[in-house]
C-alpha cells in the first residue's frame, strides 16, 4: 500500500552570497525550504553578511498527491527586515539523498549566489510491509521479522556507504537513506588586480598682457591762473626820459 507521505532530513545548510542587501550593518538570512503546501522555515543568522551557517537540522515532509510538484523542491533565501524581508535568491533542487547544491536566482534571473545542504530520508509514514534495502549497498539485518508483515520493532538494516562528498562512513535505519555530513570551510585567496586610473589636472597660467594708449589734441588750450610762477631771464636798463638842468641853480626840476 502507498505510503502517505515521506520525510526528508535536511542538515549542514550554508549560504555563501554574492551581494550584501543591507545598506547599514550586514543582512539577516534565513531559509525556506518548499514543496507543493508543505515547507520548513530555518532560523535566521543574525548579521551574518555574505556566509551563513545553520547548525540545526530540520525536516520537510512531502505529501503525495501533490500534482506537478513531483521530486522539484525549491529553495528560498530572505533578508530579515523590519518592515518587509526581502529575496536574496531562489532556486529549485531534486529530492534524492545526498549532499545538495542549490544556485540562487533573483526575480530577474541573476546570480545572487548558492545554498549547500545534506538531504536524507524519504522514508514513508504509514507504508505497510518490510523496509527494502538500497541498490548498491552491503547490508547486515539483524533480527527477525514476518514476511509481509509491518510488526513494531521491525528489522534494524544498518548500511554502510562511503559519501563521495565528505568521505565519511554513516549509519542508517531500515527505510532510511544514507546520512552524509557536510563540511564547510574558509580560503582566502589572493586576486592580484591591476587597475588602470586616468588623473585630471586643470593648470592655471598667469598671463602679462601690454596695452597701448593712444592719444590725440584737441587743440582747445586755457590758462591755468593756479601755479602760475615768473622766470627772470635778464634785466635791460634804458633812460627814457632826461631831466634838463635849470640855469638859476638849485634842485632840478622835472
Amino acid at each position: 500500500m502507498a505510503g502517505q507521505s515521506q520525510q526528508y532530513t535536511i542538515s549542514g545548510i550554508s549560504g555563501e552570497f554574492l551581494k550584501d542587501h543591507d545598506l547599514i550593518g550586514k543582512q539577516d538570512p534565513y531559509v525556506i525550504f518548499e514543496h507543493g503546501s508543505q515547507k520548513v522555515e530555518t532560523s535566521v543568522i543574525k548579521s551574518a553578511g555574505l556566509n551563513a551557517t545553520w547548525t540545526e537540522t530540520y525536516t520537510l515532509e512531502v505529501a503525495s498527491g501533490q500534482g506537478s510538484t513531483g521530486n522539484e523542491a525549491m529553495v528560498m533565501v530572505y533578508n530579515k527586515n523590519l518592515l518587509a524581508d526581502g529575496l536574496i535568491g531562489q532556486g529549485t533542487f531534486t529530492l534524492s539523498s545526498g549532499p545538495q547544491r542549490v544556485v540562487l536566482l533573483n526575480k530577474k534571473g541573476l546570480e545572487q549566489g548558492q545554498v549547500v545542504f545534506n538531504l536524507s530520508g524519504g522514508s514513508g509514514s504509514g507504508v505497510a510491509g518490510g523496509a527494502s534495502a538500497s541498490s548498491g549497498m552491503t547490508t547486515a539485518t539483524t533480527g527477525a521479522a514476518s514476511t509481509g508483515t509491518a510488526a513494531t520493532g521491525a528489522a534494524t538494516t544498518t548500511t554502510k556507504t562511503e559519501c563521495v562528498s565528505c568521505q565519511q562512513t554513516t549509519t542508517t535505519s531500515a527505510g532510511q537513506g544514507p546520512i552524509c555530513d557536510t563540511k564547510t570551510f574558509t580560503k582566502v585567496e589572493d586576486r592580484p588586480v591591476i587597475k588602470e586610473v586616468k588623473t585630471y589636472v586643470r593648470e592655471h597660467h598667469p598671463v602679462e598682457k601690454e596695452f597701448v594708449v593712444e592719444t590725440k589734441p584737441t587743440g582747445n588750450e586755457r590758462e591755468l591762473t593756479e601755479g602760475r610762477t615768473q622766470e627772470y631771464l635778464s634785466t635791460e636798463e634804458k633812460i627814457v626820459e632826461v631831466t634838463k638842468p635849470n640855469p638859476c641853480g638849485g634842485v632840478p626840476t622835472s
